[in-house]
């Protein structure tokens, strides 16, 4: 299961998300951590929407969860807040219930 180390706690990660079958990145900002829910060439497909869906379903048992949905690099990109502490990784895998790895 990968870390993200202390230094590289500012950019991007491509990391495999449950058993989906393309990597996806995660963009790690000082106050947030996104994560590339769909693919720039299939966005509009069902089981990208199928994963958008899925997430919307989990955010919405998790009403204290602030969390804000962008499109960017054609693709729709879900952004959690993050304080900095523990690893954004976790964060990610706690709010969404994914495996991240």
């Amino acid at each position: 299961m990968p870390t993200v180390a202390t230094h590289e706690r500012s950019g991007m990660v491509r990391v495999q998300v449950n058993s989906w079958m393309y990597r996806r990145r995660v963009q790690i900002l000082p106050d947030q951590v996104g994560i590339q829910v769909t693919v720039p060439t299939c966005n509009h497909c069902p089981t990208c929407q199928g994963r958008v869906r899925g997430f919307e379903a989990t955010l919405a048992k998790k009403p204290e969860v602030l969390h804000q949905w962008k499109h960017q690099d054609g693709a729709t990109w879900l952004f959690l807040p993050w304080d900095g502490e523990g690893e954004p990784l976790d964060l990610l895998r706690r709010v969404l219930e994914v495996r991240v790895g």
